[in-house]
């Protein structure tokens, strides 16, 4: 564990998916783990191996199960999963999601307002995937296991003096089976077209807007071929 205690009150939690996604999401009001999401996801941004290493890491708290019958939420932006994702665009990898991260969306909200609604949630130290990611149940315990410090800096990459640090920035807030859209604080995006599309989604579902901010910092924005 990481001995700090300045963890940030309230504690962001964010989830991203693609803006195709969205429509899905906002008609079924909730988020779904991705052993129950089903015909939810329009595109799927996420490697087909590490979905398939979360479908058998177990959690070893309760609610119990496997990291793939959780919501998943980062503590931070700019998380490695985006990095992979804006890096297999830049590059054009062939096999992979190709659209980068622009069209990616968070959906934010806080581990105080899950804590309280009475969810089930997990927190880890690091990347659920890796077996020697610890977990917790208790709120108070995140001071100590997220690495904060790590979470607000810009750069992840590990280095020769700390060779943990990609799999501590990818710390994570899982939330058991669904999260409601009613506990979000708001939603963010790279550009104000964007913004638009988010709204528009509403628009069109017949609901209030909801509040979406422009943050390009908290995104990689590669464009295909950039050096």
């Amino acid at each position: 564990m990481v001995a700090n205690t300045e963890r940030p009150r309230p504690t962001t939690i964010m989830h991203f998916t693609h803006i195709d996604n969205l429509p899905r999401v906002v008609k079924a009001g909730r988020l779904f783990s991705d052993t129950s999401v089903g015909p939810q996801l329009a595109t799927n941004v996420g490697a087909a191996e590490i979905k398939a290493r979360r479908r058998h890491r177990p959690v070893p708290c309760p609610p119990y199960g496997f990291v793939a019958d959780y919501v998943p939420f980062y503590f931070a932006p700019r998380s490695p999963m985006m990095y992979r994702i804006a890096c297999d665009h830049r590059d054009g990898k062939l096999g992979c999601y190709p659209g980068g991260d622009d069209p990616l969306v968070y959906l934010v909200s806080s581990a105080e307002q899950v804590h309280a609604a009475r969810l089930s949630w997990v927190a880890s130290d690091g990347n659920c995937a890796v077996g020697l990611t610890t977990f917790t149940t208790v709120l108070g315990e995140l001071a100590t296991l997220v690495d904060w410090p790590l979470m607000r800096a810009r750069f992840w990459r590990d280095g020769d003096e700390d060779m943990d640090r990609m799999r501590r920035r990818a710390a994570e807030f899982l939330v058991h089976r669904e999260f409601p859209l009613s506990l979000l604080a708001g939603y963010v995006v790279r550009t104000m077209d964007r913004q638009e599309q988010v709204r528009q989604v509403f628009r069109d579902a017949g609901m209030i807007e909801p509040y979406v901010d422009v943050r390009p910092d908290w995104y990689y924005g590669y464009k295909r071929g950039e050096v």
